[in-house]
């Protein structure tokens, strides 16, 4: 149940008829979000050599932007966005919380989420064809690993109930190890020494996002962890070049 709650929580795929999840299947599912990017990025992959075959590279690249986009609801980056626009507002961390809760995006953010889908595409145009599947399996499971350990390592900025509130309760030693460990024999499979550099590199940007918003808000938030998710992917994708053995 805590696994079919993780898939729930971070994508819009159906995967049950449930109308309810409770708080503690919540607060169980930060363990499997590793196993949801990986999940994602077997969609990633599939999408990628099927439409390969039948489109120009570059064509394929933009159609990888809009499914992970689409797959999660646009989860993550709206999450950059209301962070963008709440990190640069506000002459205190209550009224930077108070920013993000806003729905329409202002300038900041519109320019984060424009910029980072623009530099993943051409990102994305840099990977070698032989690396391309790897790449595009560790990439969201890499990013769902940050999440993970961003809410284990860092407090939580708002007071208010929320699921982001269970994730974060949920997120025990035990929970976190669990999923890191699982990332990194992921990662080792896949892609070696290479692969583990990938989510080394992806943890490092989560502990850069953390370490801002812990600055300007005084913890993390949900909106927060989904900036970390989209820029570790985006980060994952710019290394991969280099780490991954062609």
């Amino acid at each position: 149940m805590s696994l079919l709650a993780a898939c729930e929580f971070l994508t819009v795929l159906p995967f049950g008829t449930r109308t309810e999840t409770t708080e503690r299947e919540v607060e169980r599912s930060i363990t499997w979000f590793p196993l949801v990017g990986a999940l994602l990025g077997l969609v990633l992959v599939a999408v990628d050599w099927s439409s390969r075959l039948v489109v120009a590279t570059p064509v394929t690249n933009a159609l990888l932007l809009a499914t992970i986009v689409v797959c999660t609801g646009s989860l993550h980056l709206d999450g950059l966005i209301d962070s963008a626009n709440g990190l640069v507002a506000g002459p205190d961390r209550v009224a930077r919380l108070a920013v993000m809760h806003h729905s329409v995006a202002s300038s900041p953010g519109a320019i984060a989420g424009a910029w980072v889908m623009c530099a993943t595409y051409v990102a994305l145009g840099a990977v070698p064809v032989a690396i391309r599947p790897a790449v595009l399996l560790l990439m969201p499971a890499c990013g769902r690993t940050g999440i993970l350990v961003a809410y284990r390592l860092f407090p939580y900025a708002r007071q208010e109930l929320s699921l982001s509130a269970a994730l974060k309760r949920g997120a025990t030693t035990s929970r976190a190890l669990g999923g890191v460990g699982a990332a990194g024999a992921l990662c080792l499979l896949v892609g070696g020494a290479g692969g583990l550099a990938m989510l080394g590199v992806a943890l490092l940007t989560m502990l850069a996002v953390s370490g801002l918003a812990m600055a300007r808000l005084g913890g993390i938030t949900g909106d927060v962890c989904g900036a970390t998710c989209v820029l570790s992917e985006l980060a994952v994708v710019l290394v991969a070049p280099y780490m991954l053995v062609q």
